[in-house]
């Protein structure tokens, strides 16, 4: 009888400990789940803005290169820029929808993929904790549907902050080798605070020109406090001082140098200059 007690005794230690092994694996998992979800979301924002900031803007050394080579600083996100009306509006008919949203067979789509994958792995292969709960292919695959799903929201959140949408798989006007999206892009609720928080950023962006420019990060905010580029006020005083305005928006936005924006709901944005009280609409189609 002994013996038997002792063995019972003996097999339910065995089952605790294995059922705490087996908890504290689970909650390893999960917890390194996290720290790949957070490791992701520092990834993109570094790549978003690395991405924005030199092959978008042809910031830095790439805008010293292209100056000793005396080559012209244009691309398809450059245009857009010059498309872009105040009120962050584009023109109905005759404006360049790859601005707008991610290529799929673009420079830019590989890259960040390559990026994505080479840091994952690097991420895997030295942090033994992560490298004991999910496979390399797992790694691997679970940052590649990441990466998917990071381009459908930049595309469908940023065509939205421009009022427009774009139908997946729609031809370009000026390319029909561009390729969007193989599902439809969603729309994201206006109303929603992290929407115009992203948007009211975003057109800072816009609405700030040359050196002064910042808020290169489009919907991941993080490298742009790291690197002392967030605006929280448009602000061209700088600029304006060094360059003559030479275009409608230009002119306006002279004459008012330091202005901020807040979002209202249905995408609609308005300006309060500094040291003024009232809130006023933009104007249209400048």
């Amino acid at each position: 009888m002994y013996n038997i007690y002792m063995y019972n005794i003996y097999m339910y230690n065995i089952y605790i400990y294995i059922y705490i092994m087996k908890s504290n694996s689970t909650k390893n998992t999960i917890y390194m789940f996290f720290v790949f979800i957070l490791s992701f979301y520092i990834l993109i924002s570094l790549f978003e803005w690395i991405n924005h900031y030199y092959l978008m803007h042809y910031n830095g050394f790439l805008k010293k290169t292209l100056d000793w080579l005396n080559i012209k600083h244009e691309n398809s996100h450059i245009l857009h820029h010059k498309q872009t009306f105040l009120d962050q509006t584009l023109p109905n008919d005759n404006y360049i929808e790859e601005g707008l949203v991610f290529n799929l067979i673009d420079n830019e789509v590989i890259l960040i993929f390559i990026f994505a994958f080479v840091f994952m792995g690097l991420f895997w292969f030295y942090f033994p904790d992560f490298k004991n709960s999910f496979s390399l292919t797992c790694t691997l695959f679970i940052t590649f549907l990441f990466i998917s799903i990071y381009i459908w929201i930049w595309s469908s959140i940023h065509s939205h902050y421009h009022n427009v949408y774009v139908e997946c798989n729609q031809k370009l006007k000026f390319n029909e080798n561009i390729v969007y999206s193989p599902i439809r892009f969603f729309v994201p609720d206006e109303k929603s605070s992290i929407y115009k928080y992203l948007y009211w950023y975003h057109t800072i962006h816009h609405l700030t020109k040359g050196e002064s420019k910042g808020n290169y990060n489009i919907i991941f905010p993080l490298f742009d406090f790291v690197f002392f580029t967030y605006k929280d006020t448009v602000d061209n005083t700088l600029h304006f001082s060094k360059n003559e305005p030479t275009t409608p928006q230009e002119i306006w936005l002279n004459d008012h140098k330091q202005f901020q924006i807040r979002v209202l709901d249905n995408n609609v944005i308005e300006y309060k200059d500094i040291n003024t009280e009232e809130w006023k609409p933009f104007p249209k189609n400048i």
